[in-house]
């Protein structure tokens, strides 16, 4: 099966999986609608925003994608179906990720229907280096492997201290290997870089600590290894994480990127730290992240000594 219709199935509602529920009948939808198709004009101003992104779905039917057009092309085959959410009032399109199937692989996609998935954020395919990164949550992992699925349930401070200190983290890496001997690192899937493991650990953080991400004032992101040149990470964390009060489409946090080499990110606790004590600046909370996949000259050459030692 070909993967042409993929581009034209794909929702474009930028990198977070969102949606709408009418207040007054509870109907759902995968759009940004500002009334209900049910409850008409007496709707407006009654649409509060879904994320999904942290939601757990089930995969409903797939199909195995076995010649992608050219921009899927390093993918291989893949499989793709739709989810559901919330028992089916929300149904998407999607990608299963982090599955490798090779082409001698016997595979019956109906034995995945039917199991539970979760959002992942990746890039949606390859592109050459020159290109802007298309990524997308429209890509989904099995709910009961590798990082299985937990719940987001934003609760208020119990206490207040003096001190700022850590309140929540996240870890991330990709479940994908190379060992050699008794040593082995970790290395991205071929959708994975550094902005989607920034994501991911970010996503975690916020699970872990239980605050609203609407308190998040400023995100750092620490990396020697962003795929843009000028475009920071932090900024696509903030809008995937929706990091910040949002008003009319404008997040009211601060994003920014920092680089030095093993401690680009380690170095901002401590502008973090001052940054929530200090109370003119009104920022309750700071998230710092730091990501990389880094890189190395291949072991032939100079600096190839590395190679092993350095990955995701």
């Amino acid at each position: 099966m070909s993967s042409d219709p993929i581009e034209r199935r794909v929702s474009y509602l930028g990198d977070r999986l969102r949606g709408r529920r009418c207040q007054l009948c509870g109907k759902e939808y995968f759009e940004l609608r500002d009334y209900c198709g049910n409850c008409g004009r007496k709707s407006f101003g009654k649409m509060e925003d879904i994320d999904f992104f942290y939601e757990k779905g089930k995969l409903e039917l797939c199909t195995l994608i076995t010649e992608p057009t050219n921009k899927f092309t390093k993918l291989g085959s893949y499989v793709y179906g739709i989810v559901s959410f919330h028992n089916g009032k929300v149904r998407v399109p999607g990608r299963l990720t982090d599955k490798i199937i090779r082409d001698n692989d016997n595979v019956d996609p109906s034995s995945f229907e039917g199991r539970e998935v979760v959002p992942r954020f990746r890039r949606r395919y390859s592109v050459d280096r020159s290109e802007i990164i298309p990524t997308i949550s429209l890509a989904f992992t099995f709910a009961d492997e590798y990082y299985p699925h937990q719940e987001y349930k934003p609760v208020k401070p119990s206490k207040e201290y003096g001190v700022p200190g850590i309140v929540g983290y996240g870890v991330y890496t990709s479940r994908f290997r190379i060992r050699e001997g008794t040593m082995e690192r970790a290395v991205p899937f071929i959708d994975e870089d550094a902005i989607t493991a920034a994501v991911e650990a970010g996503k975690l953080a916020l699970i872990h600590s239980g605050v609203d991400s609407t308190l998040i004032g400023k995100v750092y992101v620490g990396s020697e290894s962003n795929p843009y040149a000028v475009k920071p990470i932090a900024s696509k964390v903030a809008q995937v994480l929706k990091l910040g009060e949002e008003d009319e489409d404008v997040q009211g946090v601060d994003a920014v990127d920092t680089e030095f080499a093993c401690k680009a990110a380690t170095s901002m606790f401590k502008d973090a730290a001052s940054l929530v004590s200090y109370p003119r600046m009104g920022v309750p909370y700071a998230m710092v992240i730091g990501a990389d996949n880094s890189q190395a000259a291949p072991r032939d050459s100079p600096g190839g000594e590395l190679d092993f030692f350095v990955g995701y």
